[in-house]
């Protein structure tokens, strides 16, 4: 069965001397991979027609038995060029590509990822990224996931975490506990890290963050992911790491 779809490519790696494995993440059929025979060789109409980070149109002959499907054509639609002249960025684009690929089975629907992956390269190829970049992503991508919890009230007694109010959260749990739920455990969260986090929910575009907001933010996400979405935080680190750097 020949099928086509528009596909963003999440990783590449050598098969043979000539040849190319690429996974891609497309709306329609999720996250695929296709063997791009041939694609290294100088003659091949597929040679320098995908990349990391690029959006295409494929044309590939999907086997059923099998979870290695054939590329036929390639055509990029978005290259995303900007990346490869940021260092920093595309850090980050590597991370996204990276979580998103560890998160999302072969063949499982991704209408919801793809979109959510597709504007966060975007913005990174406009933009070099801030501090708030990350968490922003990791927080719609938790959302998407269905891992995020109510930041707003105590998943215990259900009452409300106000304004002045610190949260407490519980790691294996996934979840915001008041204090006495809490019982002197868990991570604290400030009212103001709450805040932040509603606010980027909402779809705000935070520019900065306290120091402080920033750090609860990135270990309260690093441990739903890690421990919730059984992602191996390498890659998180090395990005953190590299726009710390500056």
């Amino acid at each position: 069965m020949i099928l086509r779809d528009d596909a963003i490519a999440l990783r590449m790696y050598p098969y043979g001397n000539t040849s190319r494995i690429v996974v891609w993440l497309s709306p329609l059929h999720g996250k695929l991979a296709t063997l791009a025979k041939g694609s290294q060789r100088y003659r091949s109409a597929l040679l320098g027609q995908m990349d990391l980070f690029y959006t295409c149109e494929i044309l590939f002959y999907a086997r059923e038995s099998r979870q290695l499907h054939i590329l036929k054509e390639c055509t990029p639609l978005e290259t995303r060029s900007a990346l490869r002249g940021d260092w920093r960025a595309c850090a980050v684009a590597s991370y996204f590509a990276g979580v998103v690929d560890q998160v999302t089975p072969v063949s499982a629907a991704a209408a919801h990822l793809h979109p959510l992956l597709a504007e966060s390269l975007d913005s990174l190829a406009r933009k070099s990224p801030g501090p708030a970049f990350i968490p922003r992503f990791e927080l719609q991508l938790l959302r998407e996931l269905g891992l995020a919890p109510n930041w707003q009230a105590c998943a215990r007694c259900w009452a409300e975490l106000k304004d002045a109010i610190p949260g407490y959260f519980n790691e294996p749990q996934g979840a915001i506990y008041c204090a006495g739920c809490a019982d002197g455990q868990g991570m604290r969260v400030s009212a103001a890290t709450r805040k932040a986090i509603q606010a980027l929910e909402s779809g705000q575009a935070l520019t900065s963050l306290p120091e402080s907001v920033f750090r609860e933010m990135r270990d309260v996400m690093g441990g739903l992911l890690r421990y919730h979405g059984d992602i191996a935080d390498h890659g998180r680190r090395a990005a953190f790491q590299i726009l710390a750097a500056g």
